[in-house]
């Protein structure tokens, strides 16, 4: 009983040795639905820096601080902006003194001691 069952196991495996061919291909199938979106990549390079834009409303007409530097080697001296401007400040130098605010574009200086210097900062209106 064990010479039927050794001959035909031999044979099983003779059988199956000679065929090392894959099975051949069919036909591919329809494709399926779309998966759901992949995460964000990294981002790119930054572009080059665009034109500048229009002037905002007003900004033409704006002016930016002016400062005057006036020395003052006299018992009062005097400071004006232009027609166009008003003082923003005015402030003394070392020694220091009394500023007086006489309209919107004019200041008068009594300085401590002599020479003094008087700083105006003029903007536009």
């Amino acid at each position: 009983m064990r010479l039927p069952l050794l001959v035909i196991l031999a044979a099983l495996l003779l059988a199956a040795c000679g065929q090392n061919e894959p099975p051949a291909k069919g036909e591919a199938g329809p494709p399926g639905p779309a998966g759901p979106p992949g995460p964000a990549g990294p981002s790119g390079p930054a572009g080059p820096p665009g034109p500048a834009g229009p002037p905002g409303p007003g900004e033409a007409s704006r002016s930016a601080i002016r400062l005057i530097t006036a020395p003052c080697d006299q018992t009062a001296c005097g400071a004006s902006c232009n027609e166009n401007e008003q003082v923003l400040n005015a402030y003394a130098l070392n020694p220091g003194g009394t500023i007086g605010f006489i309209d919107e574009r004019n200041v008068t200086f009594r300085p401590k001691e002599r020479p003094a210097v008087l700083v105006l900062a003029c903007v536009g209106k």
